[in-house]
């Protein structure tokens, strides 16, 4: 991997239309396996790992939205790639916003599942005292909040136990520093400058990121944003309903143009 490079993978055709997958907080582009085998033809995918995550370069610094898309446009750089669809999920969403407000000559699509359009003061300080723990502690220190938050009503077990297998892997120092730097994250002032199509895939049952609270105000502010709420959804709708997720995403692109045929 080129040095200070996300770490990512590729799949897909070759031809197709780049789909950028961003992950949340506390996973890495793994996070995207499953959905990745319902996408359909006509696209390729590159699942990548934020800094501080997976295998890309360690974080020395608290890793805030602008840090990431910064990091995000160097790997599209890297791979040659001159249009992409832009996804995340949760944190990974906020990226893919902030990334469609700074680069839209290079976004041809942008889909926010679990959107959320800032970090509340409390929620920042909660995010300053997992940082403080799992340096002391380990990502052990975190559970099982940090899991059945993000799993409220899920019935799977097999791929929540698979999640957490990975969430106890993760480096405790690269999750401090992605911690502290969504302390403050905010898009109020930059969703008004997104002007590709655009779709916000909320859950129903999201306690991190509530629809009520978040998706409103997003929808507002991103002329035309398409919104399909799953009301059953938690908080990592593409990894845990990545059938259906994949499906929502598949016809957005169909609808909006965008998918290589």
């Amino acid at each position: 991997m080129t040095p200070d490079i996300l770490a990512y993978d590729l799949e897909g055709e070759a031809e197709g239309i780049p789909l950028m997958l961003i992950h949340p907080l506390g996973a890495d582009g793994r996070f995207w396996e499953a959905a990745r085998l319902h996408f359909g033809s006509g696209v390729r995918t590159i699942a990548c790992d934020l800094r501080g995550a997976g295998r890309s370069p360690a974080a020395t610094a608290p890793v805030t939205l602008e840090r990431s898309v910064e990091d995000v446009e160097a790997l599209r750089t890297h791979l040659g790639i001159d249009r992409m669809v832009v996804i995340g999920c949760a944190v990974g969403a906020m990226v893919a916003a902030l990334y469609a407000a700074r680069h839209p000559g290079r976004t041809a699509g942008l889909v926010m599942a679990n959107p959320g359009i800032r970090i509340s003061q409390a929620a920042g300080a909660d995010l300053a005292e997992r940082a403080r723990k799992v340096r002391q502690e380990g990502m052990r220190a975190l559970l099982p909040q940090a899991i059945d938050n993000a799993f409220v009503g899920c019935t799977d077990e097999a791929s929540r136990r698979r999640h957490e297998e990975r969430f106890l892997s993760y480096d405790p120092e690269g999750y401090a520093w992605a911690a502290l730097g969504m302390q403050d994250a905010d898009l109020t002032a930059a969703l008004g400058r997104i002007r590709c199509p655009t779709l916000l895939v909320p859950g129903g049952m999201d306690r991190l990121f509530p629809p009520s609270v978040h998706v409103r105000e997003i929808a507002e502010r991103v002329s035309g944003a398409a919104l399909v709420e799953f009301e059953d959804g938690a908080h990592f709708i593409p990894y845990q309903q990545p059938q259906r997720f994949a499906a929502t995403v598949s016809d957005f692109l169909d609808r909006s143009g965008l998918r290589k045929r």
